[in-house]
């Protein structure tokens, strides 16, 4: 089996480049850190300020806040995606197939707090995921660039804010971020189906984010935030068929990618409100997926080009507030996919999508309210095809056809002290 074509084709998305179109947004981003703007779409983030998740979108607008609040919610992604592969090689016959529910539930957690100091300063903390979920192919369909897929990441922030004065203020972070991944790959079931390829490591990243609030009056309401990139080192243990090397300590540097977000928030009648966000993810940064170690040739196990370019969201959401206790939401997006068509392939098979939202919020008392919200993304099924090179046998093409839909339900409780 050739080195290169094992390990640098057939591991079409190594530990982290997952089979996007099963996460919850394009790429393998995650978007998922409130239920409060589930119900909206996530419109208007980083300018409602709802409770203090609004933390972890627009350190700015906690100097909105004049007591200290807490808010902690789940996230549960229920993905609906199946594949359908076909082999064009004679010699493997047996790696064509459907694959049904290649996308497993996922839990998403978040929690988060903020402290004013005083009538200018306040400080606060947020943990959540950007990035993750996985993929599950069986064994016997696209074995080269099928298999399982995994990847975890935790985002801790930290952030301050400043109140400049009655209209504008800005505020800053540090973010720690913790992935954690591993992925397995197998040979056709021609060539005996046992594994190729299996690696599995994690490590820590570092990054800021900087936003900036102009409250227009007490009604309207425009928010500018940006989240830098970080680049990780995964570090850990792998299989290498292709080397003929068992539990080699290798690493795998990964820069995740900047956001930049415009949102606002217009209460345009008594009892209404509308808000929408403009949000940019720069994935042309992910150029490259590349795995080193000394015991490999040119220290290189395996080096892929990837070809992504930046993605673009849109959403725009209404909430009524029906009465002191309850509040309504619903909201539309769309997410465009950073993956070209002629770059498709079985581990990333992304699409655009379609948001649906619903979501309300039920005030127990005053300072303590609980929310709940769903969304329906809607995802075509998208062809692709991806060729693997076989020592003294030659291609293998791998047609394929996959996608689907996503539910997501979420739950929040927030406490204002």
């Amino acid at each position: 089996m050739n080195n290169k074509c094992l390990l640098k084709k057939t591991l079409l998305a190594t530990t982290i480049a997952l089979a996007s179109q099963h996460a919850a947004a394009a790429g393998f981003q995650l978007v998922e850190h409130s239920a409060t703007g589930l119900g909206r779409a996530f419109a208007g983030e980083g300018a409602i300020a709802d409770n203090a998740a609004v933390g972890a979108r627009n350190p700015a607008a906690m100097a909105m806040f004049d007591t200290a609040a807490f808010s902690a919610g789940l996230s549960y992604i229920n993905p609906d995606v199946d594949a359908e592969v076909t082999s064009s090689a004679a010699i493997n016959p047996g790696d064509s197939g459907k694959a049904k529910d290649i996308a497993p539930d996922a839990w998403v957690p978040n929690i988060h707090y903020i402290h004013p100091v005083n009538d200018r300063f306040a400080v606060g903390t947020s943990v959540f995921s950007n990035f993750g979920l996985s993929t599950e192919y069986p064994k016997n369909v696209g074995s080269l660039g099928g298999g399982n897929t995994e990847l975890m990441t935790v985002n801790w922030a930290i952030n301050g804010s400043y109140r400049i004065n009655e209209q504008f203020s800005v505020g800053a972070g540090v973010n720690v971020l913790y992935a954690d991944a591993e992925m397995n790959r197998y040979l056709p079931p021609s060539f005996g189906g046992n594994r190729a390829v299996k690696m599995e490591g994690d490590g820590y990243g570092y990054g800021w984010n900087l936003g900036a609030l102009w409250e227009i009056n007490p009604d309207h309401r425009l928010a500018l935030t940006y989240r830098s990139s970080i680049e990780t080192t995964l570090k850990g243990k792998g299989d290498f068929l292709a080397h003929g090397q068992t539990n080699l300590s290798a690493e795998l540097d990964i820069e995740f990618p900047d956001l930049w977000e415009l949102s606002g928030y217009h209460k345009v009648a008594p009892q209404w409100a509308l808000s929408y966000s403009v949000l940019r993810t720069g994935w042309s940064s992910f150029k490259e997926l590349k795995a080193t170690s000394s015991q490999c040739l040119d220290n290189t196990c395996f080096q892929k080009t990837e070809n992504w370019k930046d993605a673009w969201r849109y959403s725009v959401g209404v909430t009524h507030y029906l009465n002191n206790q309850w509040t309504l939401r619903a909201g539309v997006a769309l997410d465009k996919s950073p993956v070209p068509s002629e770059h498709r392939t079985l581990s990333i098979p992304d699409s655009d999508r379609y948001w649906y939202s619903i979501g309300a919020t039920y005030a127990i008392q005053n300072n303590m309210t609980v929310d709940a919200g769903f969304a329906y993304l809607n995802g075509s099924k998208k062809k692709g095809r991806e060729v693997e090179t076989v020592r003294g046998v030659g291609d293998v093409t791998y047609d394929f056809e996959a996608g689907g839909d996503a539910y997501i339900f979420a739950v929040q409780y927030s406490y204002w002290f």
